[in-house]
């Protein structure tokens, strides 16, 4: 391989990173108050495109009064049953897919 193709790819995966990590970086640098929650579900959300639409769309808000969200960061001990929901969510979507290209 040439080093310009090396450099190429190499460029590439930091722009993806950056991208892919774009909520956790908007999080942290607005001192969003849920900036950690966001971070372990970003990890989640670089390979569900819905997941990470609305951290982003939650990243930039920065609001805490969302019904659905807050019942679950309000309180710290409700944060671990967000994260297997999440979890559980993630992973019926990637056994669906998976199942669904076994059919191919």
């Amino acid at each position: 391989m040439s080093t310009e193709l090396l450099l190429r790819i190499g460029l590439g995966v930091v722009v993806g990173l950056v991208f892919g990590f774009l909520p956790t970086i908007i999080a942290m640098a607005r001192n969003h108050p849920e900036r950690r929650l966001l971070a372990q579900l970003n990890v989640l959300g670089l390979v569900s495109t819905l997941l990470w639409a609305a951290l982003l769309v939650w990243a930039i808000g920065g609001k805490r009064d969302d019904s659905v969200i807050g019942r679950f960061v309000a309180d710290a001990g409700n944060r671990r049953p967000l994260i297997i929901l999440v979890g559980v969510l993630f992973a019926g979507g990637l056994a669906t897919t998976a199942y669904a290209l076994s059919l191919q």
